[in-house]
Order: C-alpha cells, then sequence, then structure tokens
C-alpha cells in the first residue's frame, strides 16, 4: 500500500511540476533553454517506471543527459542542413499529418458525453442484453483410474467429507487444494459431458454419477443452482457510458470520415 501511494505521489508531482515550473531551466545548450516541462513531456509516454526515476537524483541527471543529446544532435542536424533533404522533409511531412489528424480525431472525441439519462435509458430499453445467465456453483473430484474411483465412490459413501476426499484424491490441479471447488459458471463453459451431468443435478447437496471425460472420471457435487437473473443497474452503469461513448465515438468518426471524403473528393485506385 505504501509502495502505491508513494507511485501516485510521484506521478502527481511531477505532473503537477510540468504546470507550475514550465518556466524552470534545467539545463542550456548554447542560447536554448531546457524547461523542465520540456523534460517531462519526454518522459510521459514511458509511464510511471520513468517518473519514478526522474525522481532520485541518479535517474534525473540520467535523463536530462538524454535530453541534452537528443537536443546537441539537433542542433548538428541543422548545421549540416539534414533538415533540408528530402527523405526529412518527407519525414516532417508525414509527422504532420499525424499530429494534425490525432488533432482532429481527438476535437471530436472530446465532444462526445453521453449522460447517466441516456445510459438509464438504454439499460431500460434492451432488458435481455443486462442478465446473469443459468448458472450453478459445483465442486468436482476429477481421478484418471478405476481403481482410485472406486475408492473416492467408497470413501463419499461411507459418509467422509466431498472436500476433504477432493483434496486428498483429486488430481485436477486449480481446484483440489479448494476441495474441488470450482466456483460458479454458467453453460457453455465446461466439456459437454461433464455440463450435462453438472446441470442435471438438482438440489444442493447432491453427487453425481462418475461422469467420463477426456481428463478422467469426474464425480460432481452440487453447492448451488442459481437461476437466470436481472444485473443491478448500479452494477454496470460505468462500464456502459463507457461502451455507449465508445459507440458514439465510432459513429461520430464514420460520418465525419464520410462528410470529408465528399468534402475533398477521395479517389482510390
Amino acid at each position: 500500500m505504501k509502495r502505491k501511494f508513494f507511485t501516485a505521489f510521484i506521478l502527481m508531482l511531477a505532473f503537477s511540476t510540468a504546470a507550475l515550473a514550465e518556466d524552470k531551466v534545467v539545463a542550456r545548450v548554447g542560447s536554448q533553454d531546457i524547461t523542465e516541462a520540456e523534460v517531462l513531456e519526454v518522459i510521459q509516454p514511458f509511464g510511471q517506471q520513468a517518473v519514478m526515476l526522474y525522481g532520485t537524483e541518479q535517474g534525473r541527471k540520467m535523463i536530462i543527459d538524454d535530453v541534452i543529446s537528443m537536443r546537441l544532435y539537433a542542433l548538428e542536424a541543422e548545421e549540416t542542413k539534414l533538415d533540408q533533404t528530402p527523405e526529412f522533409q518527407s519525414q516532417l511531412a508525414n509527422i504532420k499529418r499525424t499530429l494534425l489528424a490525432q488533432s482532429t480525431i481527438r476535437k471530436i472525441t472530446d465532444s462526445v458525453t453521453v449522460s447517466e439519462d441516456e445510459a438509464r435509458k438504454f439499460f431500460d430499453d434492451n432488458p435481455a442484453m443486462f442478465k446473469q445467465p443459468e448458472r450453478i456453483h459445483a465442486r468436482h473430484i476429477l481421478v484418471s483410474g478405476d481403481e482410485t474411483l472406486a475408492k473416492v465412490q467408497e470413501e463419499l459413501k461411507a459418509g467422509k467429507s466431498f472436500d476433504v476426499v477432493a483434496k486428498e484424491y483429486s488430481i485436477d490441479p486449480g481446484s483440489a487444494a479448494n476441495g474441488g471447488d470450482l466456483g460458479e459458471f454458467p453453460k457453455g463453459v465446461m466439456v459437454a459431458e461433464f455440463e450435462k451431468a453438472a446441470f442435471a443435478l438438482k438440489n444442493p447437496g447432491d453427487v453425481s454419477e462418475p461422469v467420463k471425460t477426456q481428463f478422467g472420471w469426474h464425480i460432481i457435487k452440487l453447492e448451488e443452482h442459481i437461476a437466470e437473473s436481472p444485473i443491478p443497474y448500479e452494477q454496470i452503469k460505468d462500464k456502459l457510458i463507457q461502451e455507449l461513448r465508445e459507440q458514439k465515438i465510432q459513429k461520430a468518426l464514420q460520418e465525419k470520415s464520410e462528410e470529408l471524403e465528399k468534402k475533398y473528393k477521395v479517389e482510390r485506385f
């Protein structure tokens, strides 16, 4: 928890520094200043690790040195007129086009919003989309041979706890240590033979006959049968708003593309 807090603090400190100290000069190359804001802008795409590194004395020096080196190479390129070559001019034009396109896209996406009223209306108008499917909570014991299967059946008939037998005999690495607990699952998740037998169990505590699948022999115990149920709006509100906004953004971009194709006359060859 302390480390997470420290990381968040460093991020907040670094980027608030960029806003509050844009003109703070950290180095100078010839007559050109390098500001704190410029350095932070350079490292921002590299995420938390780069920002945390910049928060250390050694990391700060290393990153500033790298920015200085890039400035030196840029000055040398200008001095030797590398910026006048056709290759550079072509690359520069491509970068400019990309940045301009990104700016237009950002302008469109920033204008798209979804209100909670819109999300609620969509939720209410489409109840079939927001349901938890029928599912069961079950345990199982998986064994590979007939001899072990017979021992498991014998101990269960003698009244030994299902989860204890599962811990002792089951070869399923994902559930054996938890007493064979598979958690909740809907139809369509397990292999067909297992699913058919599991969903055929009616009452909590019911135990199946041995079921053969590609993995071996299973004995299944039903813990709970959960009927299909509606998902509460509050549970999915934020995700729904986000998905609806993404749909609106895609529609807005598509419409804008079609509008611009007509405006600028696109030909495809």
